[in-house]
């Protein structure tokens, strides 16, 4: 079923680039880490995938898939279908190869934001679960949920700021422990076609290691047309005395 909906995903990206809409503004989950509080228009769906490159410590990794489908049920609810990335990674003279878990979830649209400007935000959640049917090296034997909170203020007609709040439920092949995790992140719409960005964000895994991952990341997406968006992205964060990197590219479809 996950490789059906990952092939589906694939041909609903090339037949949408014959079918460019009038909708809202596109606006997508991806390239940071933020979540978007937009839904998608009922009726609709939107395909977004990418690929990553990443170091973490010794190990050097690459993800190639990335596939989310999110499907507009109602003004206030959204489908999200994530399908299995292939991954390779390298440490040392090892490498391994295989799929991730899916995962299956909804995001639901608690309040909009004000027409004027406001302290107040606009509110949604993501809710969301791990389906165990990744290869063997990847795959999860228990599910893993998680919990979205997501806000977004407009600070100008340019300029806004989005965060999320994460509690999560991980497990490591033993036991599942909470992580937390957090993040802030600035968007601008430099031109009609240009958006650039810059975040923060943290995980706080409540698994007695009392280890703070911080990360900052910044890229930028280019509008093809107004159902189709490009994105470049890439990041640091420190391990010990050396930093971890990362860095992708990525291909919205509306249709």
């Amino acid at each position: 079923m996950i490789r059906f909906l990952t092939v589906a995903a694939a041909t609903l990206c090339c037949g949408a680039c014959a079918s460019m809409g009038t909708r809202d503004a596109l606006v997508s989950d991806r390239p940071d880490f933020t979540e978007a509080t937009v839904l998608v228009d009922p009726g609709h769906v939107q395909v977004e995938s990418g690929s990553t490159t990443s170091r973490e410590g010794e190990t050097q990794a690459t993800a190639i898939g990335e596939v989310l489908v999110r499907a507009g049920l109602t003004p206030r609810l959204e489908l999200r279908v994530a399908g299995n990335s292939f991954v390779r990674e390298r440490t040392g003279a090892a490498i391994t190869t295989g799929m991730e878990d899916a995962t299956v979830g909804f995001k639901f649209r608690l309040f909009d934001a004000p027409e004027s400007r406001s302290w107040r935000p606009a509110l949604s959640v993501i809710t969301h679960a791990t389906v165990p049917s990744g290869s063997r090296f990847y795959r999860s034997q228990r599910a893993q949920p998680e919990v979205k909170v997501l806000s977004a203020w407009s600070l100008s007609d340019r300029l806004g700021f989005s965060s999320n709040f994460n509690v999560a439920r991980p497990y490591d092949g033993v036991r599942s422990f909470t992580e937390y995790a957090a993040s802030g992140s600035f968007g601008f719409a430099a031109t009609g076609r240009v958006g650039l960005y810059a975040e923060a964000y943290a995980f706080a895994p409540q698994d007695g290691s009392r280890v703070v991952s911080k990360f900052v990341n910044s890229g930028f997406t280019y509008l093809f047309s107004p159902d189709v968006q490009l994105d470049v992205r890439g990041g640091l964060g420190p391990v010990a005395a050396k930093r971890d990197y990362f860095a992708g590219v990525g291909l919205v479809v509306r249709r």
